[in-house]
């Protein structure tokens, strides 16, 4: 056996190839385990499992035996829920050992309340029982919003503009979640932003702040592109900031990173609708770390195995506009179907300002509207990000049988361009606004 540490990372997930890499440089020998043959994660690591990542009495006895010194995820609800059934069971470091905490990360509706309990900004919500009765059902104003408490990326969401879509919607929501507690709650109407903070002895800063953009022409809730901006970014931090750092407190979080979404609604506010206790799916961290300096997955893996940190370690909190831009591409897929071919990753790889993100191949199955991967991209302004993904758009491919691409390509350049500017004018680093349409 090695003389090295072991580290364990549950799944194949958006993050974990980034976690291998890094944690060959700080010297740790690295295992994955899930139930797929293979991935770019796998085979990149030391040693591989096909052991599921729910299957918490195998991996306990796998870890023991092979002296597992710490247990780490990428961006996953599940893996990271996982990851902390096993720490618990071997007596390992988490991030999170708060069980409320945990709670308030994972339930939308344990979130909501304790948005309400600070005084932090939630869309009025109506409570709805099983029983669907006529006095609930009158206190409903359309539009709104039905979502399950338990599930992520935008599983069992609907939108309903009357009461027959919402007693469809309700009784969707109910089918799939493990909770009885279903959401409804008002319509926003508006950009959407995520918020992305370091958590050290109870202390949060804001690492970044996105916008997250959707193609024209597919569902508004689908988002292809999140870059981090200055657009909005002086609102957020005059209104909302410390309220997310009053929840996250409320909540008892402690350590690791966390982030919040916010919708800036028509009527001129931002409200909270929801948050996580991991890496969100685009990994915004990872390039960020180019524009800052600060390590956010050195950090998530010093937390597993054991090291123990300070507020010195920590980031400076944003508090001003950045010129530089790390942002994350999602390679949606229009269609259901087996992938033929991936063209043009061997061209992109050599891009400086490009790291790639797909474990999808050749011969695997893709559903309707999932993500083949992520491209994430550092920028030193708009106009270099636009191009950046413009050489993605013409150089990456993937086919199905008939030769058909299958990829929604993200085009939207002057929302990207016109939010840039629009950002830093809020700051005063240009002299001039341009029009947002």
């Amino acid at each position: 056996m090695t003389g090295k540490k072991r580290l364990l990372i549950l799944g194949s997930d958006y993050g974990t190839l980034d976690t291998v890499i890094e944690a060959h440089r700080m010297g740790l020998y690295v295992i994955v385990t899930d139930n797929m043959p293979t991935s770019p994660t796998k085979e990149a690591a030391d040693e591989a499992w096909n052991i599921s990542t729910a299957d918490i009495d195998a991996l306990v006895g796998k870890c023991i035996a092979k002296g597992i010194a710490g247990v780490t995820y990428g961006a996953s609800d599940f893996n990271a829920t996982n990851a902390r059934k096993l720490c618990k069971r071997l007596g390992l470091p988490h991030c999170c050992d708060n069980d409320a905490a945990w709670e308030c990360a994972c339930n939308k509706s344990v979130f909501k309340s304790t948005c309400k309990s600070v005084g932090a900004p939630v869309a009025t919500d109506y409570f709805l029982s099983d029983s669907l009765n006529r006095e609930e059902l009158d206190k409903i104003r359309y539009p709104v919003v039905v979502k399950p408490v338990d599930k992520s990326g935008n599983e069992g969401v609907s939108f309903c503009d009357n009461e027959a879509e919402l007693i469809k919607a309700y009784k969707a929501a109910r089918a799939i979640s493990d909770n009885p507690v279903i959401i409804v709650e008002r319509q926003l109407h508006g950009p959407v932003f995520s918020a992305n903070y370091v958590l050290c002895n109870g202390e949060a800063r804001l690492l970044c702040f996105g916008a997250l953009h959707n193609q024209s022409g597919y569902p508004h809730n689908i988002y292809s592109m999140i870059d981090t901006t200055s657009y909005h970014l002086k609102q957020y931090l005059e209104t909302v900031n410390q309220k997310v750092i009053d929840v996250f407190k409320a909540a008892g979080l402690t350590n690791g990173i966390a982030w919040a979404e916010a919708m800036l609604d028509q009527d001129g506010r931002f409200y909270l609708i929801e948050m996580a206790h991991r890496y969100g799916g685009g990994m915004i961290y990872a390039p960020y770390k180019e524009i800052n300096g600060f390590n956010s997955i050195r950090y998530m893996i010093e937390i597993a195995m054991g090291v123990s940190h300070t507020s010195d370690d920590m980031p400076e909190a944003l508090d001003g506009a950045r010129t530089q831009i790390a942002a994350s591409y999602f390679l949606f897929t229009t269609k259901a179907t087996t992938i033929d071919s991936i063209v043009g990753l061997e061209n992109i790889v050599r891009q400086p300002n490009i790291t790639i993100d797909v474990p999808k191949k050749t011969h695997c199955k893709t559903r309707y509207r999932s993500t083949m991967g992520v491209m994430r991209i550092v920028a030193k302004d708009a106009d270099e990000l636009c191009r950046t993904i413009e050489f993605i758009n013409s150089h990456f491919k993937v086919t199905d049988s008939d030769g058909n691409n299958i990829i929604v390509y993200f085009d939207d350049f002057e929302t990207l361009k016109t939010e840039y500017v629009s950002g830093l004018y809020e700051f005063g680093t240009v002299a001039d606004s341009p029009r947002l349409c």
